[in-house]
C-alpha cells in the first residue's frame, strides 16, 4: 500500500505521483489538491492557513479531520500516524519554505518513519538501512549521504567519489554532493543513511 501526503510548498503537481495511492491533503495542501483537481481520500489539519470558504469547499469533496490548533503534534505528524503501516509514504512539498523549522521536523520524521520519502521539484529525500543500487539518471545530478545512526559504515562504488568501509558519523559532511558516474552505483551499508538527491542547480 502507498500513501501520498500533500503539503505543497515548492511542488508543481504531477498526477503520476498519485497513481494507486491513498491521498491526504495536509492543511493548505488540501487546498492545493482542490485547485489542481487531485482527488483526496482525506484532508487533515487545523486549517488555520486557509479561509472559511476554502475550508467549506474542501469539506464538500472529501472527508476531513479538523484538528485543534493547540496540540502536541503537527498536522503532518498526525497524518503520518494514520498511514504509518503503509509500505511507502510520500510527502510532496515541505522542503525549504519560509518556515525552516517545519523542514527540520520533516528530516526528523525520516528517523521515525523508515518507509517515508519527501519530494519537491528539486529534491528527493529518504533513508536506507541496507545495501542498495542506484541507477544513473537524468533527473537528479547530485546525491548526498548523511549518517542518522550513531556511526554508519559505508562503501561506495560507481560514484565520482568512491569509499571503502568509511566510518560516517552523524556530524560528518564528507559525503555531500557526490555524483553517479557509472550506469549503476553500489552502496554497501551498515547503519542508516539519510539520502538527498538534488537536481543541477544551474538548470
Amino acid at each position: 500500500m502507498r500513501s501520498v501526503l500533500v503539503i505543497g510548498n515548492n511542488y508543481k503537481f504531477n498526477k503520476n505521483d498519485f497513481i494507486d495511492s491513498y491521498v491526504i491533503g495536509i492543511d493548505k495542501g488540501a487546498l492545493y489538491c482542490l485547485k489542481n483537481d487531485i482527488k483526496m481520500d482525506l484532508a487533515v489539519g487545523d486549517f488555520d492557513s486557509i479561509s472559511n470558504d476554502d475550508f467549506k469547499a474542501i469539506k464538500k469533496i472529501t472527508k476531513v479531520i479538523k484538528l485543534n490548533p493547540i496540540k502536541d503534534d503537527t498536522d503532518t505528524e498526525h497524518a503520518l500516524n494514520l498511514v504509518k503501516d503503509y509500505d511507502e509514504i510520500l510527502i510532496l512539498g515541505g522542503i525549504k519554505g519560509n518556515r525552516i523549522e517545519h523542514f527540520i521536523s520533516m528530516l526528523l520524521y525520516l528517523k521515525t518513519y523508515p518507509n517515508l520519502k519527501i519530494k519537491d521539484d528539486n529534491s528527493l529525500i529518504y533513508s536506507m538501512n541496507n545495501d542498495f543500487i542506484l541507477k544513473k539518471e537524468n533527473e537528479y545530478k547530485y546525491i548526498s549521504f548523511f549518517s542518522i545512526d550513531n556511526e554508519s559504515i559505508i562503501s561506495l562504488k560507481g560514484f565520482k567519489y568512491d569509499l571503502d568501509n568509511y566510518k560516517l558519523k552523524e556530524n560528518d559532511p564528507l559525503c555531500i554532493s557526490n555524483e553517479i558516474i557509472s550506469d549503476e552505483a553500489y552502496v554497501k551499508l551498515n547503519g542508516r543513511l539519510l539520502i538527498i538527491m538534488s537536481k543541477d542547480d544551474n538548470i
